[in-house]
């Protein structure tokens, strides 16, 4: 196995390895102060006296900065009932602040105590959330970086999917047309999986984390084995060039996003159902969320973004053949929303009455990121912005991270050596 280089003679050989000419520069220097970042930065209401951190919110931006905050809240941001989310005075912390990427930054994902960024300077960052630490670069890709998501083929029942599993793999994507796969342990290439003749515009791993979609500019969907590193199938796409992709949440169908349009397949590539859109896409995910009028535990929505500022929430299980229908909207940004990310919580113990058991106040949280350079955290129980940080940057990606994030074991034990372990024909 090559050793790791500095980034010098990296650059000079044009091949893959990791730069650890950073490691050890703590990553927490030049952090801003809230008042620094506009009124929007100020807590919602008055603070009560039962306030917890719960959450962490990491973005990248297009003028090259990185950002985490953290949010404490109350008991009530938890809450299903409208206006009251909102009424404890949450706030903001900023955790770090400082320009890893020399371009803008284009994508971010994180698996547990590692975050991941990708940029138009043609790097992939590593960090260390737990550590605080930068503790490399990946450089393979001959364009920007377009996407990055964790692979965790395996998810214990104890094992938090919406905090990115376990990361056994890194798949990344980019304006080169590759499709990598990188493997954590010690982030080495295990597969170049080539097929796209143009940018790779956005992938999905499946929920199994065993198959993946990817679109790109040359028109194409495409299935590839992530056991196998090898494209399974090829469905060339009409109506243009497709810009995003989806798996639902049981991984039983995806969505293809275009601009204007979007259409649900099956298994088969059969389409389902479809929609024209009214403003341009920018973001498309599924999220399975509480059912606030208590049909049913769990709904599952196609939710999308847009040019309006709007993050829209469709219902799936009305989708007809020429239309998926809106469940509700969300709006807090004045124009695109450039990406949202979802995370599920129980009440963190702290903030529970005595003898109230935690896991009964649970809420799925969402962060959404514009051009307007507004953080907005959203309480989807009760469908209601709960905090905002005004940046005076133009956002473009962003994801939630665990408040605890900083007390993840950092102990390796044979089940995860067992687990980083590649697996092929």
């Amino acid at each position: 196995m090559p050793k790791r280089r500095r980034d010098e003679k990296a650059q000079d050989e044009k091949k893959q390895r990791t730069d650890t000419s950073a490691s050890g520069q703590q990553i927490c220097a030049d952090i801003p102060s809230a008042k620094g970042h506009g009124a929007d930065s100020q807590p919602l209401t008055k603070a009560s006296s039962s306030l917890a951190p719960i959450l962490r919110v990491i973005t990248g931006s297009y003028e090259h900065q990185l950002l985490c905050l953290s949010l404490t809240t109350g008991i009530s941001a938890f809450s299903s009932k409208k206006d009251v989310g909102s009424s404890d005075g949450n706030f903001f912390t900023p955790i770090f602040h400082f320009t890893p990427h020399t371009a803008s930054i284009r994508t971010v994902a994180h698996a547990k105590r590692y975050l991941v960024t990708g940029g138009n300077d043609e790097h992939i960052r590593l960090y260390d959330l737990q550590k605080r630490k930068e503790i490399g670069t990946l450089m393979f890709h001959e364009g920007s970086v377009t996407c990055l998501e964790f692979v965790s083929p395996v998810v214990g029942e104890d094992e938090e999917k919406s905090a990115g599993g376990n990361g056994k793999w890194l798949i990344s994507g980019g304006e080169d047309g590759k499709v990598l796969i990188w493997r954590t342990k010690d982030w080495e290439v295990l597969g170049d999986m080539k097929g796209h003749k143009g940018a790779v515009n956005d992938i999905s791993v499946h929920p199994s984390g065993k198959i993946a979609l990817s679109v790109g500019r040359d028109r194409t969907l495409r299935l590839w084995n992530l056991m196998t590193a090898k494209n399974a199938s090829v469905l060339k796409l009409t109506g243009g060039e497709a810009i995003q992709v989806a798996w639902s949440t049981k991984g039983d169908r995806y969505a293809v996003g275009w601009q204007r349009k979007i259409v649900i397949y099956d298994m088969s590539a059969k389409p389902l159902s479809s929609v024209e859109l009214n403003s341009p896409l920018y973001r498309l995910r599924y999220a399975s969320l509480k059912d606030t009028h208590g049909e049913q535990s769990q709904v599952e929505y196609l939710v999308t973004s847009d040019s309006t500022g709007s993050i829209t929430f469709r219902d799936t299980a009305r989708a007809s053949e020429d239309d998926i229908p809106i469940a509700f909207e969300l709006k807090a940004h004045t124009i695109r929303v450039k990406d949202f990310d979802f995370y599920t919580r129980a009440a963190p113990s702290v903030l529970c009455p005595d003898g109230k058991d935690a896991k009964t106040d649970t809420a799925t949280f969402m962060s959404s990121v514009s051009s307007d350079g507004k953080i907005v955290i959203w309480n989807l129980n009760a469908r209601e912005p709960i905090a905002v940080y005004q940046t005076n940057e133009r956002l473009n990606c962003c994801t939630l991270v665990a408040e605890e994030v900083e007390k993840y074991d950092t102990r390796k034990t044979v089940k995860d050596a067992e687990q980083s372990e590649y697996e092929s024909e």
